[in-house]
Formats: C-alpha cells, sequence, structure tokens
C-alpha cells in the first residue's frame, strides 16, 4: 500500500470519528494507534472484517441523533434502506418486494461456543422442569424453544404453533395434563379442545409474584388490581 492511500484511509477514519465524537476520545485513540504502525502493520490491521470500533463512554462519548445522521453522511451510509421481503412476496422474476426506507441497524454475531456440535442435542422427554421457573433443566434442557425458532415461526404466521409451543409444550401444566389425556384416550389433539387459562403458567405466576413483591401491579395475570388467586375466591364466594 503507498503512502496516498494510506494517509486517505488515516484521514477518513479520524475525520468521522471526530465528527460522531465531539470529545476526540475515538480520534486521538486511532492517531495514537496509527503512529505506531508501520506500512504492513496497518495493511495487516485494516484487512481484518470489522477493524474499527467505536469506543462508547456514558456522559463522555455519547453521540447524539444528529451527530449518529452527520457521520452516517460524511462516510456515505444511509441512515434509511428499503428492507427486502422474500417472505412476504417474490415475483415471477425472484425479486422480493421491499418496504419503504426504514432504520437499519446492523448487529454483527461472533459465533458462541453452543453452536459447536458437541453442545447440539434434542430431548424428547420434558420430565426435568423446575416447577418454580418453569423452565427445563438438566437432560431436558435441550428440548426448550429458542427464540430464533419462535421468530422463524412468526415470520411465517404459524401463530396456532407459537401457542401450542408456548402453552401446552411449555409451562402450562393444567392444559398439558388435559392434552396429554386427551391424546391417550383419543390418540388424537386440536388445540381448540385444550382451553388455556390466563394465569396457567409457571413462569408468568412467578413473575407476577416477584412483581407483587416489589410493590408493582401489572395485566401480566392481574384484573383490575386483583390476582387471580383473589378473583377466584371472589367467584366462588
Amino acid at each position: 500500500m503507498d503512502k496516498k492511500k494510506r494517509q486517505e484511509i488515516e484521514t477518513l477514519v479520524i475525520s468521522s470519528m471526530d465528527v460522531l465524537d465531539k470529545s476526540k476520545t475515538n480520534s486521538d485513540y486511532y492517531k495514537d494507534l496509527f503512529a505506531r504502525m508501520s506500512d504492513a502493520q496497518f495493511e495487516k490491521f485494516i484487512a481484518k472484517r470489522f477493524p474499527f470500533k467505536f469506543h462508547y463512554r456514558p456522559s463522555v462519548v455519547e453521540p447524539s441523533m444528529d451527530e449518529v445522521t452527520k457521520a452516517l453522511h460524511y462516510i456515505g451510509v444511509p441512515l434509511m434502506e428499503k428492507v427486502y421481503e422474500p417472505s412476504v412476496y417474490v415475483n415471477k422474476d425472484g425479486v422480493p418486494v421491499n418496504t419503504k426506507e426504514a432504520l437499519v441497524v446492523y448487529i454483527h454475531h461472533k459465533p458462541v461456543q453452543q453452536f459447536i456440535t458437541k453442545k447440539n442435542k434434542w430431548s424428547m422427554d420434558t420430565s426435568n422442569r423446575d416447577m418454580k421457573t418453569g423452565r427445563l433443566v438438566g437432560a431436558d434442557k435441550g428440548a426448550v424453544t429458542s427464540d430464533r425458532e419462535f421468530e422463524s415461526m412468526a415470520v411465517q404466521g404459524m401463530d396456532s404453533t407459537m401457542k401450542e409451543f408456548y402453552t401446552i409444550k411449555a409451562d402450562s401444566m393444567n392444559a398439558k395434563n388435559l392434552a396429554n389425556n386427551i391424546i391417550g384416550s383419543t390418540g388424537m389433539l386440536r388445540l381448540e379442545d385444550v382451553p388455556v387459562d390466563r394465569d396457567d403458567s409457571l413462569s408468568k405466576n412467578l413473575m407476577n409474584v416477584y412483581m407483587i413483591g416489589a410493590h408493582i401491579n401489572s395485566n401480566l395475570l392481574n384484573e383490575g388490581n386483583y390476582t387471580p388467586y383473589t378473583l377466584r375466591q371472589k367467584e366462588y364466594n
């Protein structure tokens, strides 16, 4: 890399950081970093996948939205972008429909240990459960439905499947027992055959207890400042 090209890159990085960070914390950092690098080290550094990182410090280095917009404009990156949605519609030429311009945020994920093959396992049983939190534990924790699986079902509009997974197949224990009885006696099950009470969830009940303990009333389970237990007592009396 020639000197002129390196100078152009350094100027772009430092100038854009100054637009974003009025304290000059970031630009001073990169000035010092670049000054200590040979041409070979500089070329190796910028060849990394994400070589430049913005150093954020609350109340010191905390860009406003106006500064973010100006910095993006300075480096030629659009703030608003159209998003292609092939899951919604694709025309006969294979071109997916796109949205109106929207704010797009890119989050770069690093592979984690859970992606290793030896970590991947599935359980066909859900008997090992923490009856306070409702979470599957031990050998059965592999049967937990992940956020990504729920997101994929939401994208495909699989509302009934989602309901089955977060009630009967989750910690709605009364509905689960009823569903198992119906399957055992008839060999089949329809979702509408299993009513799910609002308070039939171990995790929701635990969260509700925590919130009441913190003197916070919510409509997670409560209705009109009454807990489900109190409402049942009122109906019974």
